[in-house]
């Protein structure tokens, strides 16, 4: 890759982090097809080299959000996530090597939609979380179910656990806040995205000088988003990204469905 190519690359880096880290989520949606239509790399490969970005984001983001003034994180929350999530990836691996995605892709496409449709009216929760508050045994048990749906589908649907995690937190535990529940969805999202890397990269299925451009703009990007969305005139749209981004997510396995398009791709 020519220098020029990779500070292209490295500029929808900083797109594309910027945006998922104030939605919360870790930007393989976006940055996944970048590599695959616009790099015209193998799908398998693209999902294994846009880790780069989605580690190097994540990463970064976590950081940046633990040293802000203002810093939304709850750790006790991000542990009882991490554990759930690291679970329920195993499970859902083991199920996705015996059913077929295709009817669960419809379900989830209008399930998300609906979700979509609820954030974009405001929800229940607060934007900023309740200071102080305390989680009782049954809130650590929620939040680690909410992980292990969220470590569960990814396998299975090839999606982010953010995608399940922000909306779950956001609207099962109001008193995390949307910013909270973005927070703590990207912190878990650096276990998730760094163990998958490793793997990734084990396997040999790493474009590793595409991963290091993307990932050197998605952690620029991340530090931005981490700023943006403390920000009092952009913290209110970064609800209203979300729910645009989970309406993405429903057409893009909506198309999936409708075009009966394989879900294994040659490498």
């Amino acid at each position: 890759m020519s220098v020029g190519s990779g500070l292209r690359l490295s500029l929808i880096g900083v797109v594309v982090a910027a945006w998922s880290v104030v939605c919360g989520i870790g930007g393989g949606l976006f940055a996944v097809p970048v590599l695959h239509y616009v790099y015209r790399m193998p799908m398998r490969r693209a999902v294994a080299t846009s880790l780069g970005l989605v580690a190097a984001s994540t990463m970064t983001a976590t950081i940046s959000e633990a040293v802000h003034p203002e810093s939304s994180l709850r750790w006790p929350v991000v542990a009882a996530l991490v554990a759930g999530s690291l679970a329920g990836a195993q499970v859902g691996y083991r199920v996705s090597q015996r059913v077929s995605v295709r009817g669960l892709k419809a379900l989830f496409a209008v399930l998300v939609l609906l979700v979509a449709l609820r954030l974009y009216q405001g929800g229940t929760g607060a934007l900023d979380g309740a200071a102080g508050a305390t989680m009782g045994p049954w809130d650590v048990a929620l939040v680690a179910c909410i992980g292990f749906g969220s470590g569960f589908v990814s396998p299975l649907l090839g999606i982010g656990g953010g995608l399940v995690a922000v909306p779950s937190l956001y609207f099962g535990l109001p008193e995390l806040g949307y910013l909270g529940a973005r927070a703590c969805s990207i912190a878990m999202a650096v276990v998730n995205s760094s163990r998958s890397l490793w793997l990734y990269a084990a396997a040999g299925r790493i474009e590793v000088e595409c991963a290091i451009w993307f990932g050197l703009g998605g952690a620029a990007g991340a530090v931005a988003g981490v700023q943006l969305v403390h920000l009092p005139e952009v913290a209110p749209v970064a609800r209203s990204m979300m729910a645009l981004t989970l309406v993405l997510l429903s057409s893009r396995f909506a198309w999936d469905v409708l075009s009966g398009r394989r879900d294994d791709r040659e490498d």
